[in-house]
């Protein structure tokens, strides 16, 4: 009987990553230059000269591009998601009586 040899890929566990963007920021970096795209599609059908609209095109997607790379820089893979997780917790829980400690005393 043979056996099988299969190889080992050494990077099974690490986030996907594209031009130095990871996990979710290749995400929002597409939908960042999306937007930029219809919002030239849109400037050019409305009769905005051709120079300008690709001058505002580049500015945004460059500055969209930038963002997200901080961003991916800043938080990492997995960052941001935890960053705006703990902005949702309360900073205190306020009780106003006694009640709540005393019933835990019953149990």
């Amino acid at each position: 009987m043979t056996t099988s040899v299969y190889p080992t890929y050494r990077a099974a566990g690490r986030p996907i990553e594209l031009l130095g963007l990871k996990g979710q920021y290749i995400l929002i970096a597409a939908a960042g230059l999306i937007a930029d795209f219809l919002l030239f599609v849109i400037l050019y059908c409305c009769g905005t000269p051709p120079w300008l609209c690709i001058l505002i095109a580049f500015g945004l997607g460059a500055a969209a591009i930038a963002m997200t790379r901080s961003l991916s820089q800043r938080f990492g893979a997995c960052g941001l998601t935890k960053y705006w997780a703990a902005k949702q917790l309360p900073s205190a829980i306020r009780i106003g009586s006694r009640q709540p400690f005393l019933s835990l005393l019953n149990l």
